[in-house]
């Protein structure tokens, strides 16, 4: 196997003879299943006894840095980093059990319970990793599986999105029987799962699959107000399955931007990049959180309405956010996409005046390309009686020429510095204040629509403001 002379080449960087002959030394958990699967390890991680003791040595004798993960007594790991190749490192933890066999017996699922001995590589497979990898199947390994780790449910659909592998049957009826164990995982590591299944490109169907099995019932309680909320005309689909439908629909849009966008694919894949599509992902699954609390009937208009549900919805995030300690630049994007997914949405179904769009540009900058594409997967995923395809197809036309004259003008005009200074106008004779800041505002809108060309316009209107002023 080519990985497997690779992974020779740099085990035996890190492991002398002298270190080899100490204890017994084996490859396990992700590093072999990848191995097994053909691909290159991301990891080196290796089991042995006495690990931190080996470690250290191994640091000493190769002038690396050592690291300890020691948070989990029963599972203490140890890294051993190239000082001259932070990229370069090991990953040593210490044997669960007496024996090899033991310890893989404790791992998660069948997938990562095949073993490579250092020395004579030969692989240890009692629970067939190698059976379940060709055959695609998610396996737990023991019985107390998801009761010894609860974070393993989410582990598993992970494995699952990840690698496009089910999860078989027995495994699935003891994770359903489980699932409310999550309650006494930490939101840090339910967070770090959630959004490695967000990273592949199918989270959307993942996402349908845990709820299946009331696994965002548990991490998400709020949206279980959304399921079963009717909505009006314009809607085919209770709030909960139109979100699920346009988080699926986002994805889509997400991962074919070349052939809906053309030459503008590219653009928007450097806006909306790796980290921001995981969080646009989870908008769109939660971007109506806000209608539940908002719902209504108009009796004059004999028709549901849901009014102020994007800044309700904000707010129900916040709450989201601050439970589950979302990084503040994660929560505010996030807060932005929902915020502001109807203001998006208003341009499509409304004649806004330009300088308006501008003025929403200029406050959202790039973000305003993430909500114009959630928008988009939110038309697509309103199918009622009165939301006909010709609608349909006009909205998102309306919407795809905004993302269109961002890149074309819009961008290039927002990012233009201002044709005038707060110094300016503090020498027109006005006092350092808020005073200023509305005459800059004021001047920026008149340089947004072309009113002025340059600073000497913008000087004789300030001065015309300031005369206003002066005289009221």
């Amino acid at each position: 196997m080519e990985n497997m002379i690779k992974m020779d080449y740099i085990v035996r960087k890190w492991l002398d003879r002298d270190i080899l002959e100490k204890t017994e030394f084996y490859l396990v958990g992700g590093t072999v299943r990848d191995i097994l699967l053909g691909k290159e390890p991301k990891d080196i991680d290796i089991t042995c006894k006495n690990a931190k003791e080996i470690a250290l040595e191994i640091s000493k004798r190769k002038n690396a840095t050592f690291v300890p993960f020691e948070k989990k007594a029963d599972e203490p790991c140890y890294r051993v980093v190239d000082r001259d190749d932070i990229s370069s490192f090991i990953d040593i933890s210490e044997m669960r059990g007496k024996t090899i066999e033991e310890d893989l017996a404790k791992r998660d699922f069948t997938i990562n319970s095949g073993a490579i001995e250092i020395t004579s590589g030969k692989i240890i497979d009692p629970f067939q990793c190698e059976k379940d990898l060709k055959e695609k199947i998610i396996c737990m390994t023991g019985d107390k599986s998801f009761f010894d780790d609860p974070l393993r449910i989410l582990r598993a659909f992970r494995f699952s999105s990840f690698f496009e592998f089910k999860i078989e049957n027995s495994t699935l009826n003891q994770l359903e029987s489980s699932v409310a164990l999550l309650e006494n995982v930490s939101a840090e590591r339910i967070m770090y799962e959630i959004y490695l299944i967000l990273a592949t490109s199918r989270s959307s169907s993942t996402f349908r699959e845990m709820d299946k099995f009331g696994v965002l019932d548990i991490i998400f309680p709020e949206i279980v107000p959304m399921k079963k909320c009717k909505q009006n005309g314009f809607h085919h689909l209770d709030v909960w399955e139109h979100s699920l439908l346009t988080m699926e629909n986002a994805e889509s849009i997400l991962n074919n931007l070349s052939e809906i966008f053309g030459t503008y694919g590219n653009k928007i894949s450097e806006i909306i990049d790796n980290k921001k599509g995981k969080l646009l992902k989870l908008s769109a699954l939660l971007h109506d959180i806000g209608k539940p609390s908002t719902k209504a009937f108009n009796l004059k208009k004999s028709k549901i309405t849901f009014y102020g549900h994007d800044k309700e919805g904000a707010k129900i995030f916040l709450n989201i956010a601050r439970r589950l300690k979302f990084s503040r630049a994660d929560s505010e994007f996030i807060l932005k996409m929902i915020a502001e997914h109807m203001n998006a949405l208003n341009f499509a179904l409304r004649r806004a005046k330009k300088l308006t769009k501008i003025k929403w540009f200029h406050r959202m900058k790039e973000d305003s390309i993430a909500v114009l594409v959630l928008s988009i997967a939110d038309v697509m995923s309103s199918n009622g009686r009165d939301s006909t395809e010709e609608i349909k197809s006009s909205q998102i036309l309306s919407l795809k020429r905004l993302i269109l004259d961002y890149f074309d003008w819009i961008k290039e005009k927002i990012s233009a510095p201002n044709l005038i200074t707060g110094n300016d106008i503090i020498k027109l004779g006005v006092k350092q204040g808020p005073e200023i800041g509305k005459i800059i505002s004021r001047i920026r809108e008149a340089q947004d629509s072309g009113k002025i060309k340059n600073h000497e316009d913008a000087i004789h209107l300030a001065e015309q403001i300031i005369t206003h002023y002066n005289e009221r």
